[in-house]
This record gives C-alpha cells, sequence and structure tokens, in this order.
C-alpha cells in the first residue's frame, strides 16, 4: 500500500543580496514580491521510496545536491540515488551557482547552509507526516504560455503537462505535481524583487483549487529555448523588452493552472503503483576551448572595446549592443575554457535519474534542454515520459545539433558539442529499458 507525504519550507533569501539569472543585472533585490520554497514529495510502497524536490531557484551545484542528498538520506533512510533535487529556474532568486555571470563568485556559503537545512527539512516533515495514498500520472495541455523564443513562428513547443496526482484513501486530492517546459522569466532583468515568476502563481492556484492544505509544486521541462519571446541574449545584456510584469506572470500561471485543474480529476488513482528508480552515469562531449590565456586576451580586448564606446557617448545603439554581446561572449568563453580545463578526457560525466510511477517514468537531466530534444524523447519512449530539467545539478544548455550550426546566446553558453543531443537521447532510452525492462505494471 502507498503512503505519501508533502511539505514546504521557505527559503527565500534576505533583501539585499544579489539575485541570479541576467548578467547584466548588477543592483542587489530591494523586496520580496512572494517568497521562494523547497516543496518536497514523498512516495513509499512496500518495496521503495522516492523524494521529489522543487525549490525556487535559478540552479544548484551538484556538489550541493551530494551533500544534501546525503544528509536526507541521513535523516530519512531515504538512498541518495531515489531523491530527485530540481530548480524551478526562476531568475528572480539568490546567487546559489558560480557561473559566467559571477566569475568570481557571489555564492553567499551562509545561505547556501540555510537552503540546505531547508530542503533537509521538507524532505524530513514530508517524510514524516506521510499519510494512505493514492496516486496517479496524467497529462494536461496548454497554450499561450510558453514559446519558442530561438525561431520566427516560435515553434515548436511542449504544450503537454505532466501530472502527479496524490490523494488520500478516500480519493480526496492532496497534493499535485506539474511538469512544464517554459523559462520562468516573465520579470525581466530590471526587475530587484524576489519571485518565483509565474509557477509559483500557478502553485498557489493550483493549492487553493485543492482546498485547505493542499500542495502543489512546479518541475520543469525541456526548457532551453522556451520563454514568453523575449530574446536571451537582449535580456542578458540588459535591454528591457515591454509586457515584463508582475500581472503578466499570474496571467501565465493562471493559463497553467487552470489546465492542470482540467485534467486533475480524471487522473485515475492507484493504492498499490509500481514505483522505480533507476540512475545511470553519462558522458557528454565537451567543447574545445582555446588556452585560457587567449580566451583572457579576447575578454580583455572586448572589455576594451566596450569601454571606449561608452566612454565616447555614442548614439549608434547597435554598435552597443553588439559590443555588449560580444562582451557577453567572451566572458562565457573564458568562464568555460577555465571550468572545463579539469575534463582532460574531453568528456563531462552527469547522472541521469528515472523515477518510474505505474506507467510513466520522470527523468531529471542536470541541464537546459532544448524542446525539440524533450519532444524526439517523447516520441521515442514506450512509455509516457518526461524530463525534468535543471534537476540534480547543472550544466548549462544543451541544444540541438541543429541549433549548434545556427549560434546564438543559448549555444556560446553550452560547454557541449552539438553530438551531445544524440548521446542524451540514447542514454534515456536505455534509462527506460531499464525502469521497465520487466515489462509494464499491468
Amino acid at each position: 500500500m502507498l503512503k505519501a507525504g508533502f511539505s514546504r519550507v521557505c527559503i527565500s533569501p534576505p533583501i539585499g543580496v544579489p539575485l541570479a539569472g541576467f548578467a547584466a543585472r548588477k543592483e542587489s533585490s530591494t523586496g520580496i514580491h512572494d517568497d521562494l520554497f523547497a516543496r518536497a514529495l514523498v512516495l513509499e510502497t512496500a518495496e521503495s521510496a522516492v523524494a521529489l524536490v522543487s525549490a525556487d531557484l535559478l540552479a544548484l551545484p551538484n556538489d550541493f545536491i551530494r551533500r544534501v542528498r546525503q544528509a536526507i538520506h541521513d535523516g530519512t533512510g531515504l538512498r541518495p540515488e531515489s531523491i530527485m533535487i530540481a530548480s524551478t529556474h526562476t531568475h528572480a532568486g539568490p546567487v546559489t551557482i558560480t557561473t559566467f555571470f559571477n566569475p568570481n563568485g557571489s555564492v553567499d556559503s551562509h545561505y547556501m547552509n540555510m537552503l540546505a537545512r531547508g530542503i533537509e527539512e521538507a524532505v524530513t516533515n514530508a517524510w514524516r507526516s506521510r499519510f494512505p495514498a493514492q496516486v496517479g500520472v496524467g497529462v494536461g495541455h496548454v497554450e499561450g504560455v510558453g514559446v519558442n523564443r530561438r525561431t520566427s513562428d516560435q515553434k515548436p513547443v511542449d504544450e503537454q503537462i505532466g501530472i502527479i496526482r496524490v490523494a488520500d484513501a478516500e480519493g480526496r486530492t492532496r497534493a499535485v505535481l506539474i511538469n512544464y517546459a517554459c523559462h520562468p522569466t516573465v520579470l525581466g532583468p530590471d526587475n530587484l524583487l524576489v519571485t518565483g515568476d509565474f509557477p509559483a502563481f500557478a502553485v498557489k492556484e493550483i493549492e487553493t483549487g485543492i482546498g485547505p492544505g493542499g500542495f502543489a509544486m512546479f518541475v520543469n521541462g525541456t526548457q532551453g529555448n522556451i520563454s514568453m519571446g523575449h530574446s536571451s541574449e537582449l535580456s542578458a545584456i540588459g535591454v528591457i523588452t515591454p509586457g515584463r510584469t508582475f500581472a503578466r506572470a499570474a496571467e501565465l500561471g493562471h493559463l497553467l493552472a487552470v489546465a492542470t485543474k482540467e485534467r486533475l480529476e480524471a487522473i485515475e488513482l492507484y493504492n498499490d503503483p509500481r514505483i522505480d528508480v533507476a540512475t545511470i552515469p553519462i558522458s557528454l562531449p565537451l567543447k574545445r576551448y582555446p588556452t585560457v590565456d587567449e580566451t583572457a586576451r579576447l575578454l580583455r580586448e572586448a572589455n576594451e572595446n566596450l569601454a571606449s564606446l561608452v566612454l565616447a557617448n555614442g548614439d549608434d545603439t547597435h554598435q552597443l549592443r553588439s559590443a555588449q554581446s560580444e562582451e557577453l561572449y567572451a566572458s562565457i568563453t573564458d568562464f568555460y575554457a577555465r571550468e572545463t580545463g579539469v575534463f582532460a578526457n574531453g568528456l563531462l560525466p552527469i547522472e541521469l535519474q528515472g523515477i518510474r510511477i505505474n506507467d510513466a517514468a520522470f527523468v531529471a537531466v542536470p541541464a537546459e534542454v532544448f524542446v525539440e530534444i524533450g519532444l524526439r524523447v517523447k516520441e521515442a519512449a514506450s512509455h509516457p515520459t518526461f524530463l525534468v530539467g535543471i534537476a540534480n545539478g547543472y550544466i548549462g544548455y544543451l541544444p540541438t545539433t541543429a541549433a549548434h550550426e545556427v549560434g546564438g546566446y543559448e549555444v556560446v553558453s553550452s560547454k557541449c558539442r552539438p553530438e551531445a543531443e544524440d548521446v542524451l537521447i540514447e542514454k534515456v532510452s536505455s534509462l527506460e529499458h531499464k525502469l521497465f525492462g520487466d515489462a509494464s505494471w499491468r
């Protein structure tokens, strides 16, 4: 028989900390629009137990994930490999990773320790509050939220919502997990208020719909090139475009919540589900970068070029933006040249984790995967398969092979070579076989 538990813990940072997500945003936060949370859902059968965690953050580093998984294991007995920790990817939370927008490091160790305790507390509380439950997995459909920000027709997108519904023994819905692919970047680089962006609005509305004590959580999908349509490059250099408001975030959150609630009660429930976990290590091919001396020189030249344009106070907006992009790209290349130098074999090791619930699988990938890859996985899979992006670590973007030929911000921001697309798809297929190799659930 199934037991389930859930819990949420506030992880909002102090006012005045730097915010993560936009390289051009230099100002610190001035307030909190809505609190950030670590949310945990645990599912336990006689044979297996899993924990799914969603944190309202940009991303979390691999070593932090390992540390928190071990602490959760020490407190609950849950196996580290059975714990999935995903970031929603809000661009209005505290800095929790070191990357090209903060190469010298601005991660607050005191906050990270508080965050670790918060995630551990959320899972521990969920584990201690388990109750006889039923679970089911379903699929919703939503239009008008995410668009493809790299194509003229704004397609393809993934309009599916992966839904886990948890109910009590009487069939009353108690908890909901939704998986949907879209950057939470309604709020742009000019926003200085802490917020979970549109997923926070969706979660709140779903919880209200469930009723008193209701619980919901959001995990992202293959959102690498999916957003509201704002240019990733212009956002990165600080260009403000219309429509990046809290009202718009609430509107998109409402669309996602309504689409989820419309499907919710139709999801079939089981009190004796098949729950399994599998992990496989994979190695992704890394780009070959120039020497760090060369990338440092190129970055200095880009800095000097931009500074001279600013000093000249020119009014050529196109020239200035071009110089800003050149500096951004040079900083990314310099950071990755230094970061990837430790991988002498040219391969980046990551973990793929799959959690099976009946005939569906949720696969954690520590990357911002392009939506075309997610759609290829879904088309090829023999079972409903939902990729959970920015989960169990962070390696940056993972574009398609075709995207590498075009270039652009996301491609420059990826440390992987074009072949990584096919490697990932092949390994997800292997993971699916490992989860379901002994035949389907019923």
